[in-house]
């Protein structure tokens, strides 16, 4: 019954995707000129362990993360898994310099995407267990990473190669680091160094499902 209900969602999206934009543009031009929720659908049925979610984040989640974030400090702001944007668009209506945002996406079919929506803003095609090379110098000027990848869905090593990543950039700049989780349980964060302390939080209950902001600081 569960893959019946896949291949009939697959096929709806494919039926969508045909009416919206027709069969004679290529793929990649497709998904950028797509709805966001289209986009965000394909991804899902085509690999949803990596996506962790069956419905993007609310604007309300995304405005609620954009507000712990201070406007004018200098330096940058990485965002992990940025999925469609949906963080970044309220960065930017919050009046974040677009110049100072980088999102950093592992799938090139939203890689491809933010490009196309954003194309102020600096966005890495690659894998978050890299993420200070990915970054280059400008790793040793963040204040403050995003992230939404789904901890509880990946792989132990690959967690930990990645939280590993955000440590060091955090405590060598003495920059915050902020965590929208479905797991409302304060055990959302046993993935985190012990040194990372809760300094802030807030639940969205206005989400599907209802998520927890967790704002972190080190204090190695």
């Amino acid at each position: 019954m569960i893959q019946r209900n896949i291949v009939k969602a697959k096929t709806f999206i494919n039926d969508s995707v045909s009416k919206v934009r027709g069969t004679n543009m290529s793929s990649s031009d497709r998904n950028k000129s797509l709805p966001r929720w289209m986009v965000f659908a394909k991804e899902v049925l085509r690999n949803p362990k990596v996506m962790g979610a069956a419905c993007e984040s609310s604007p309300k989640l995304a405005k609620a993360i954009a507000e712990f974030i201070p406007v004018d400090k200098p330096g940058c702001i990485v965002e992990l898994g940025t999925g469609t944007g949906i963080v970044t668009e309220a960065l930017l209506q919050r009046c974040i310099d677009p110049k100072s945002l980088i999102s950093v996406e592992l799938s090139s079919v939203f890689a491809d995407f933010l490009k196309h929506k954003f194309p102020q803003v600096r966005t890495i095609n690659g894998d978050a267990l890299h993420l200070k090379d990915l970054l280059g110098e400008d790793s040793s000027k963040v204040h403050t990473i995003i992230s939404g990848l789904p901890f509880r869905t990946l792989p132990h090593m690959q967690v930990h190669g990645i939280v590993k990543q955000i440590d060091e950039i955090i405590s060598n700049n003495n920059a915050i680091y902020i965590q929208f989780t479905y797991d409302l349980r304060n055990a959302s964060s046993s993935f985190l160094p012990h040194h990372f302390k809760r300094i802030d939080h807030k639940i969205i209950w206005r989400n599907i499902p209802p998520a927890r902001i967790n704002v972190y600081h080190s204090e190695k």
